[in-house]
């Protein structure tokens, strides 16, 4: 046989080999592409790898980290590390522990190293006065409080309290994210994201996202730019016009929920003007709390009735939310003796009633927020100046007492007990949230129900409590959170947790 004819018969059976791989992929299964297993995340929030005792909340929202005790979608509490909890007498618990759970580095989660973790969280946060810990067997410890605590284990479900391997820990330091959670850290890249792996031994099983990028996206706007340009799959907290654009597109879906957060203003009682009872009443009617709602935040929030909203069970449902007044507010400065001469700024006594507000961008409603405010008060002679910093600068103002009021959109649910969240309003608290009040009953009633163990006389105390702070004003609940994320329609069970802490979960996976 020629050459030439060799070559043609060569061709013949390329040609024929390639029309069989192209039949076989026409007939039968269609070959499919394998699925996406890298998800892309842009956060809202600083990403901080650190102890967990200091900043957990990144730890948890991103899968790394878990705790003794779980919240699930309805804010109950459910089990998590531990199986089952019970109370021994007022001042003692005994937690069972869940078996065959690993650590990210192999070695298995024991009471010893969930005593550890324990300690220092009570020592650091300051949440549990803590007696002693014991360790009764491998799975089982006994928690010991220097007097009766009956939210323990609701403050075991913050994600201050997330438990890590003993190896985490050098010489009292902690060194290492070594958790037990479906991701598993693995480094802060040369961009400064943060690139977790799915944990293949995780005690739920393994996560079907295999590696997971986290950036952080200050800015609202760029985070939106970054989920349509696909340089991530899925953004936290949308702007609400944003939000609408999204709806309409079928390549993304919009996840809105209310969680448990209320944007609140926080008075300085002490401060000149501020002090006066009269002067917060009429600030609370000159805010038209619907307006707020519809022409800022788009109808993606509630008016606020107090502090809790519907979502979460410790609400005093007598309560109901400010009405809008300007003729009530200006009624009100009139008999305070603060008049308007002229310049539309109130005066007494040669002062004018002139405030300053602190807010922050990293939410970013909250400055617009705040522009509304200014207008509604200007229009009943008050003149208020708005600071937007970071929101250690509104934290650091509230704790030293330096400010007259703050804007800040305040968790009540990371953990999940009413009593953290009334204590900004304790006089003698430690919370970063301060009114700087001091009301001696209302003291005496939080007391008292961090110590009452039947839940119907706790909440009875939490309603009265919320009475007080109604009346008295030292804080004005604006409205209340309404969460809002957006992903590609190809990423499948996310839902948004009430408590915000669950984010990244294993159960996430692409179509």
């Amino acid at each position: 046989m020629s050459t030439t004819a060799m070559q043609k018969k060569m061709c013949l059976f390329v040609l024929l080999v390639f029309a069989l791989t192209a039949l076989a992929g026409c007939g039968g299964k269609p070959a499919s592409a394998p699925a996406n297993t890298t998800l892309k995340v842009g956060w809202d929030f600083e990403m901080p790898i650190a102890d967990p005792v200091k900043s957990g909340y990144f730890l948890v929202r991103s899968g790394i980290m878990e705790t003794l005790v779980a919240v699930d979608f309805d804010g109950r509490l459910v089990p998590g590390l531990a199986l089952e909890w019970q109370a021994i007498d007022a001042t003692a618990w005994k937690f069972t522990l869940r078996p065959n759970v690993k650590f990210h580095d192999g070695s298995l989660m024991t009471a010893k190293s969930v005593k550890l973790a324990v300690e220092r969280f009570a020592e650091t946060a300051k949440t549990i006065p803590l007696d002693s810990i014991e360790i009764v067997s491998d799975h089982e410890i006994l928690i010991k409080t220097r007097k009766p605590v009956v939210a323990l284990p609701a403050y075991l479900a913050t994600p201050e309290s997330s438990i890590y391997g003993e190896k985490a820990m050098v010489d009292g330091k902690f060194t290492s994210l070594i958790g037990t959670g479906p991701y598993k850290f693995v480094q802060v890249a040369q961009d400064k994201s943060i690139v977790t792996e799915g944990f293949a031994e995780y005690w739920k099983g393994a996560p079907h996202i295999k590696q997971v990028i986290n950036r952080h996206y200050p800015d609202a706007q760029t985070r939106f730019m970054a989920l349509q340009s696909g340089e991530v799959d899925f953004i936290r907290n949308v702007l609400p016009a944003n939000a609408k654009l999204l709806q309409g597109n079928a390549g993304y879906q919009v996840a809105v929920s209310p969680v448990g957060r209320v944007r609140v203003i926080y008075f300085n009682t002490e401060q000149a003007g501020l002090a006066d009872h009269e002067v917060r009443l009429a600030i609370s009617h000159a805010l038209d709390r619907e307006a707020i709602v519809k022409d800022v935040l788009g109808g993606y929030s509630k008016a606020a009735a107090g502090m809790f909203p519907e979502n979460l069970p410790w609400g005093n449902p007598a309560i109901k939310a400010g009405e809008h007044s300007v003729a009530t507010a200006r009624a009100l400065l009139d008999k305070a003796g603060w008049v308007d001469n002229g310049s539309g700024i109130r005066e007494k006594q040669g002062k004018k009633l002139e405030f300053n507000l602190i807010t922050y961008s990293s939410r970013p409603e909250l400055p617009d927020i705040a522009l509304v405010v200014q207008a509604q008060l200007a229009a009943v002679g008050i003149k208020l100046n708005i600071q937007v910093a970071d929101i250690g600068v509104a934290e650091k103002a509230m704790v030293s007492k330096n400010f007259d009021m703050v804007l800040v959109a305040r968790g009540l649910a990371f953990t999940p007990d009413p009593s953290i969240a009334f204590e900004d309003f304790r006089s003698t608290s430690m919370s970063k949230y301060r009114p700087n009040y001091v009301n001696k009953e209302l003291d005496s009633l939080l007391e008292g129900a961090l110590r009452e163990t039947d839940p119907a006389k706790r909440q009875a105390d939490y309603y009265q409590a919320q009475e007080i702070i109604d009346k008295e004003i030292p804080a004005i609940f604006l409205n209340y959170y309404v969460h809002v994320d957006a992903y590609k329609k190809t990423l499948r069970n996310f839902r948004i947790h009430p408590t915000e802490a669950h984010v990244l979960t294993s159960d996430l996976q692409f179509q």
